[in-house]
């Protein structure tokens, strides 16, 4: 595990590492002033939930998670917007992360105890999102790349679209995980992608 702090000592001992009960720091693996590289073991009777996390004495609440699996993933943002552009005017770009989820003590998902356990690595795709009939909007909007960041295409009209329309349109990001017991987690969110920014009302060069 990564402790992220500041003013590390150049030497740490596991002793003054404290993860809470049922967890203990066998060795500290890499010191620097604003990192600390742990290992640590987990009982089986550990407590599932949040933990505070303590370094000689100096300690951040819930700052780590015990958890026994991963339950689900959730895209954020659940609603996201970009702009074409890079012709005449400025693409809008939008960013994406999966974060995984537990159930927590009573194996229920979406209730008051789940566990939120940050963002997780996951493969991205886009989907259709049918709003208009053979509008084929996943082909013209844009793409995602392997971080979640969703680049848009560039602004229209596009000769080879129905009607010469513009690249707007709207699809589904999709978001995969794969346990390590070959099960399949999924995850998507909606992105509305729409056209330039044609107006700035904001003037900020004659600004107070």
């Amino acid at each position: 595990m990564q402790i992220h702090g500041a003013n590390f000592p150049a030497s740490v001992s596991p002793a003054v590492i404290d993860f809470g009960l049922g967890v203990s720091v066998k060795s500290v693996t890499g010191v620097s002033p604003d990192l600390l590289k742990v290992e640590v073991e987990v009982a089986k009777t550990a407590k599932i939930g949040p933990r505070d996390v303590g370094v000689a004495g100096i300690y951040r609440e819930g700052a780590a998670v015990v958890y026994d699996k991963i339950d689900a993933i959730k895209v954020r943002p659940q609603a996201g917007m970009a702009r074409v552009g890079g012709i005449q005017f400025a693409k809008q770009f939008q960013q994406f992360e999966a974060v995984a989820y537990s159930n927590g003590a009573d194996g229920k998902p979406d209730t008051k105890d789940d566990l939120n356990l940050g963002p997780i690595d996951v493969a991205w795709s886009i989907e259709e999102y049918t709003a208009t009939f053979d509008d084929e909007d996943k082909q013209y909007v844009g793409t995602i790349d392997d971080n979640g960041l969703f680049t848009p295409n560039v602004d229209g009209p596009n000769p080879k679209r129905r009607l010469h329309a513009d690249n707007y349109g709207d699809v589904w990001v999709i978001a995969t995980y794969k346990l390590p017991d070959g099960k399949v987690l999924r995850a998507r969110a909606h992105l509305l992608v729409t056209v330039p920014l044609y107006i700035r009302f904001d003037q900020p060069e004659v600004a107070p």
